[in-house]
């Protein structure tokens, strides 16, 4: 037969002692007060002082003590008077040729507006994996951007194609370096790695077999086709596929948008998806200069 037992609250006030306002367990042994929190090297005096605080100063939790990021363009950015830096060049000087911490080092620098640090770091990232097509894809555009060299971002954007055929990132980074460089009619020749347009184009067709409902992949090919390829049915049919995908992609519904009234005059439809762009990001210069161009010539029209 099971006996009942009382509760272990008949001993709460001889045996057992909670400081609610503290959050400490003490229990009492006679006339010695035995800690948990002391005991296990915790101190609950002070908040700044808990358990957690470990976590906090590592960067996992934050406090009000801590530098807060400063956010550009949706992108957090680290104050250089915090430990980041420090812990980088650390890590640094124990593993130089780590491609992966040598690729986030630099991409941290070129977040910060270090371009010239993020190029350094980029390159000593390309030269121990030469092979890794997203560091050499990183590398390509820093160069692009930064000095517009041509024939050397062009060897390492075919450089990073070639050693990652299948990825769509580094496709689409290259794709954008063509059309910004506008070939004309070198576009359907094959470069020195044996990598053009047409060797582009499928790839972005395996991948969108393999991901057909990526909307950024969908995007990249619909601007591939109505750019480089000049298919405008073909690339309304994959600007429609990507915003049914993703609708909160203002940059894509406006595109479509332009696309809709170059392709098919069509006033209402056209205007319907740019208001709908223009509502998604109000602040988004580029999707406010295509709508403004589009009301002008709507106007004109009329």
């Amino acid at each position: 037969m099971l006996h009942t037992e009382p509760s272990l609250s008949v001993y709460a006030d001889e045996d057992m002692l909670l400081d609610n306002r503290k959050g400490e367990l003490k229990v009492k042994v006679g006339n010695d007060e035995f800690s948990f929190a002391e005991n296990m090297g915790l101190s609950v005096e002070n908040h700044e002082n808990d358990p957690l605080n470990g976590f906090k100063k590592l960067g996992i939790l934050q406090n009000e003590e801590q530098i807060e990021p400063v956010c550009i363009n949706g992108t957090e950015r680290f104050d250089e008077s915090g430990d980041v830096v420090e812990n980088y060049k650390r890590m640094l000087d124990e593993d130089p040729s780590n491609p992966v911490l040598l690729k986030n080092y630099a991409h941290f620098l070129q977040l910060n507006g270090d371009v010239n640090g993020a190029e350094e770091y980029y390159f000593r990232a390309t030269m121990a994996d030469p092979k890794d097509g997203e560091i050499l894809m990183q590398y390509a555009k820093l160069i692009w951007e930064l000095h517009r060299d041509q024939d050397r971002a062009s060897g390492y954007f075919q450089s990073a194609v070639h050693a990652a055929p299948e990825n769509s990132d580094v496709l689409a980074a290259y794709a954008r370096f063509l059309w910004e460089i506008d070939e004309n009619e070198e576009k359907d020749e094959a470069t020195t790695f044996g990598v053009g347009v047409n060797d582009l184009e499928r790839y972005y067709k395996t991948m969108v077999n393999e991901s057909c409902c990526d909307p950024l992949l969908l995007t990249n090919y619909a601007r591939f086709l109505q750019q480089t390829k000049g298919d405008l049915e073909g690339a309304e049919k994959y600007y429609s596929r990507a915003i049914q995908a993703n609708p909160d992609d203002s940059e894509a519904v406006s595109q479509y948008a332009q696309l809709v009234w170059e392709l098919h005059r069509d006033q209402h439809k056209a205007n319907a998806y740019f208001e709908q762009s223009v509502k998604l990001t109000p602040s988004n210069s580029d999707v406010l200069a295509a709508y403004a161009k589009f009301l002008w010539e709507a106007n004109m029209e009329d």
